[in-house]
This record gives C-alpha cells, structure tokens and sequence, in this order.
C-alpha cells in the first residue's frame, strides 16, 4: 500500500530517523621511534608520506639528536656520504635540505618532533661532537631514510600551545613556557638554517657552561639535561615538538654554523635562558 501521508510529512519522518553527521576526527600523525647509540640509529628504513611524529629514545652514554635532511636533483644517500667523507668535516651540500627532526636529548631521555614529509630520499645524521672532537656523524652515526608515496596519509599536525620563531639571530617566543606537558610550534622564518636545543639548567649552572658543554664534546660533569628541540630547519620550514617542563631555568642554543663566517650562531648571540614557571591555569 501507498502511504496517506503528504509529502512534506514523510519528508520530516524520514529525516528523524536519518543518522547524525558526526565532524570527522583529525587523522592521529604516524609514530615512527628511533633508538640512537654510539654511534648508530635504529630506526625503520622507509615510511608514507604525510605527518610523523618522530620519538627519538637516547639509549646510548653521549647526547644525541635526529637531524633529517632531505636529498634533492637525484641524489643518493651514497652521494650524502661521500661528501660527508671528502670535506673531511660536516658540511652540507648545497642538493641536501635540513627537514628537520627531534633535537638533543641526554642520555636516557625522549625526545619528540612532529613533522610532514613529502615523498623522496632523505638521511638520518647525527652531527653532535664526542669528547675526542669528532662529530658523530663522521664516526659513521647516519642512516638512509625513504618516505614513500604508497600509503601516504594527509597532513595532521597537532595544534600548539605555543610559538618559537627563529630569526638571525634570535628565539622569539608568543609567549612565556609554563610547566607541564606542551605543544610548541618551531618555525625557521630566517635566510639560513637554524636548529634549536632545549636544555633544562642545572642548579647553580649557567648559559654560558651549558653552551660550552655541549658544543665541546660533552667533557666532564653536565650542567644541563638536553630535551629535545628541533634539529635544522631551512628557511620557510616548521616542526612541532611536544615536551614536559618543570619548572626551572632552561636555555635555547643554535649550533649551526653562519653562512658567512662559519662561527656557531651561538657566536653571533643565539642563546637564549628562560625561565619556566607553574602554570597559571589549564591549558
């Protein structure tokens, strides 16, 4: 039989019974953990593209961190070697771009980094200086890294709590890190590449130890515990972190060398100590 009803009325029911459109949920980024020793990564070979979060676990007796760079105009990760080894010293190649990644961490500590990676060739390295002055990366600590068009997944970034634009020569913060768990957006808005290094002080230590601690081959007593931060990023890139902060005395450090005159931006000011207080509501 044919329903008696008027349109408009069959209109209505149907719709009352119609499920509810729900807002799709934002894709969770894909978790790829790398373990650093001395001086080696183990981490996955290849991964889709899209958004990953990277947690670098330090399980080796120095600091280290996860620089990625991305490999351009052909080249291969035996290419990125061989110019590793003929300069004698860490120099970038003019076909290779800092992408990238979770910054020092002490060891036995975490480090996070979340970042959208288009397909292509890129290098796991380490350019952290052991004792004896060698960076780690000329003891052999970089590993080929591939990120595949197969599977790739949209961006989906988390979003920040806070801001950390990097300038020459400069940290510029939105605005004050208060204690607990945070999201910090880190973005490069300069010519050159900058990295940043987070570290919490010690008691009764200073900016100046901290700097010259890490940049020095990690001698002696440490007066800073490294947690993370974003390793190089070239001009116009981003990252996020994710980190919990205590409260305390914690600085930002920049190691990369100047494009004009190869000092550590340190050198030209690119430090920075802050203070990171109880946090004055939930965030």
């Amino acid at each position: 039989m044919r329903s008696h009803l008027p349109v408009a009325a069959v209109a209505l029911l149907a719709s009352s019974f119609a499920p509810t459109a729900r807002p799709a949920a934002t894709p969770t980024p894909r978790v790829v953990t790398v373990t650093a020793t001395d001086y080696k990564f183990d981490a996955p070979s290849s991964v889709p593209a899209g958004t990953i979060s990277f947690r670098l676990e330090n399980s080796g007796k120095e600091v280290h961190h996860l620089w990625l760079v991305q490999l351009k105009k052909g080249k291969t990760f035996e290419d990125f070697v061989k110019s590793m080894e003929s300069s004698g010293a860490p120099r970038m190649p003019e076909w290779a771009v800092d992408v990238g990644g979770p910054n020092e961490a002490s060891p036995g500590v975490s480090a996070y980094a979340t970042i959208t990676l288009e397909p292509g060739r890129y290098a796991m390295v380490c350019y952290v200086p052991s004792p004896d002055g060698r960076p780690h990366v000329m003891k052999g600590m970089m590993s080929p890294f591939t990120v595949v068009s197969e599977g790739a997944t949209p961006a989906s970034e988390p979003r920040a709590d806070v801001v950390l634009r990097m300038t020459d020569y400069a940290f510029d913060l939105s605005k004050p890190i208060e204690a607990g768990p945070r999201v910090i957006r880190i973005e490069n808005v300069a010519p050159q590449s900058h990295e940043v290094v987070i570290g919490r002080l010690l008691a009764g230590k200073t900016l100046r130890q901290a700097l010259e601690w890490l940049n020095n081959g990690q001698k002696g007593p440490a007066p800073v515990v490294a947690i993370g931060g974003a390793s190089g990023l070239a001009q116009g890139r981003h990252q996020i972190i994710t980190a919990t902060f205590e409260k305390g005395r914690y600085v930002f450090l920049c190691f990369i060398p100047d494009a004009k005159d190869g000092k550590p931006h340190t050198d030209h000011g690119m430090a920075r100590e802050f203070t990171v207080t109880a946090a004055t509501a939930d965030q």
